[in-house]
């Protein structure tokens, strides 16, 4: 499926959770779904199997998912499998994000550092890029030694990188 479609579907759920205002209930219910799938390979295996009949799908998703997420998020598996599309879920379910934060005027940010960051720091971080890009930002902290000490954060498309090993890299590369 090209990304053109998993949007259009995006789209689709994100207006009816919009219209009935469960956008945070949808956002969580269809991430925990992928969780889910992406941390059970049984699952993997047979909901995103191309050869096993949509009842079939149907049925486990039933099982597994009716009485734990909410009706739209249901609705929206059962659409899915019917229309053979349950394979882009992951792809749905991100650019369902993207639409809420856009809704939202929030960003999710991933900022990368060498040691974990505090509260304070995290939210003075958020603070000064928010200016930056004028939303709101989510932080998410990825913990990773790597890169030296310093940090990178990545915000959409964008990459802000104060590490200390691209530091050193680029006075390599002058040198």
């Amino acid at each position: 499926m090209s990304g053109a479609v998993g949007k259009r579907y995006a789209r689709a759920l994100f207006e009816i959770a919009s219209e009935r205002g469960v956008i945070d209930q949808v956002e969580a219910d269809l991430g925990a779904v992928v969780q889910a799938i992406e941390q059970n390979a049984d699952l993997s295996k047979i909901l995103l199997h191309p050869h096993i009949a949509a009842d079939a799908k149907t049925k486990l998703v039933d099982d597994l998912f009716k009485n734990h997420i909410s009706a739209e998020v249901y609705n929206f598996l059962a659409v899915l499998i019917e229309k053979g599309r349950e394979t882009e879920i992951a792809l749905i379910q991100q650019a369902f994000v993207k639409l809420a934060n856009e809704a939202r005027g929030i960003a999710d940010a991933v900022v990368t550092s060498a040691l974990p960051l505090s509260e304070e720091e995290q939210t003075e971080l958020a603070e000064k890029f928010s200016q930056r890009i004028n939303k709101k930002l989510r932080l998410t902290n990825v913990v990773d030694p790597s890169i030296l000490g310093g940090i990178v954060v990545r915000i959409g498309d964008r990459l802000y990188d104060g590490s200390i090993k691209t530091k050193l890299e680029n006075f390599a590369h002058q040198q």
